[in-house]
């Protein structure tokens, strides 16, 4: 695994460099530049937006005390994607890092990780129905176009993870878990931790509640839906007007690459050549959809840094508590 992950990460950056090299790094950040202060500020709202959504979904799934949780998944959902997207060495860093948060906030540790799994689940189901939406609006307005193989590509790739994904956990995935918290030594954390048969038990409670899982649903999918705005807000701040139809498709294709290529740490390189190669099919110029990219990076680290700075002050806040109370 991590062999896989150092080789991904050089290959990623090395595609990444080859294509800012190739269109030239001057029109790209130019194009990006063109964007302003109130481009990014306009897309990091958007984000906000679809985090509230997120964290509606999470919270919809975890069963028991305590109450009124919105806040606490709000917190942990956005710590989920800054560690996923800026500190992303395993795979999985960031779900272990948002469902262990959860835990300091009175979630049972086994409905914390088994309420994860079930989130992470729902996220790739609602990305399938997205990608679905892409690929007929696709086929209804752009008949013939190639774009139409790359969306049942993705739709493929995706129910493929789907399926793989739902029969590792009635195979007992959290034991996989609980082998990767060792692997990034955050035991500590999970230390009153059931077993793996206490969180494939929780899995399966929360499946019994099918109001839960079709709420989690719609919420995940409003947000990829809502998602799309923000690529094209962005675009019409640097100059050019697509469609919301034509962005939603670029971006159900665009996301599902992303997530096919899960091995690469941040997709470094994989986002970069999407862009490039699927943003031609609709008139946009290398340097413009490189310049896409960046600004989508940019608002990570906006969004991202922040949150690992207040994460890191609350985690020093907790070890001096428990230094305190062992002497």
């Amino acid at each position: 695994m991590k062999l896989g992950v150092i080789l991904g990460a050089i290959a990623g950056l090395a595609l990444a460099t080859i294509l800012v090299v190739h269109f030239g790094w001057r029109e790209i950040v130019d194009a990006a530049v063109a964007a302003g202060w109130q481009g990014l500020l306009a897309i990091t709202l958007i984000y906000f937006v679809c985090l509230f959504l997120l964290a509606a979904a999470w919270q919809a799934l975890i069963l028991g005390p305590p109450r009124n949780l919105f806040l606490s998944c709000l917190w942990s959902r956005w710590l989920r994607e800054s560690v996923g997207n800026l500190l992303a060495l395993l795979p999985t860093a960031g779900e272990l890092a948002g469902a262990r948060e959860l835990t300091f906030h009175g979630v049972r540790p086994g409905m914390a990780g088994a309420s994860s799994v079930v989130d992470v689940t729902l996220e790739l189901m609602s990305q399938i129905a997205f990608t679905l939406i892409g690929l007929v609006l696709l086929l209804t307005w752009y008949r013939g176009q190639e774009l139409s193989v790359w969306l049942a590509g993705g739709i493929g790739v995706l129910i493929f993870a789907a399926a793989s994904f739902i029969l590792a956990q009635r195979k007992g995935l959290f034991s996989v878990l609980e082998r990767l918290t060792e692997k990034i030594d955050v035991k500590w954390a999970w230390n009153d931790l059931p077993g793996g048969e206490g969180i494939h038990d929780s899995i399966q409670a929360i499946y019994r509640h099918h109001r839960r899982i079709f709420t989690g649903f719609a919420f995940h999918l409003a947000s990829w839906i809502v998602g799309t705005a923000e690529a094209w807000v962005a675009l019409w701040y640097m100059g050019h007007k697509l469609s919301w139809s034509d962005v939603l498709i670029l971006e159900s294709v665009a996301f599902a690459l992303r997530t096919a290529t899960f091995i690469v740490p941040s997709r470094l390189g994989v986002q970069e050549g999407g862009y490039v190669v699927l943003g031609a099919m609709f008139g946009l110029t290398p340097d413009v959809a490189l310049a896409l990219s960046l600004l989508k990076r940019a608002r990570e680290l906006v969004t991202g840094v922040p949150c690992l700075i207040i994460w890191q002050g609350v985690e020093a806040r907790r070890l001096v508590k428990r230094s305190a109370s062992s002497q």
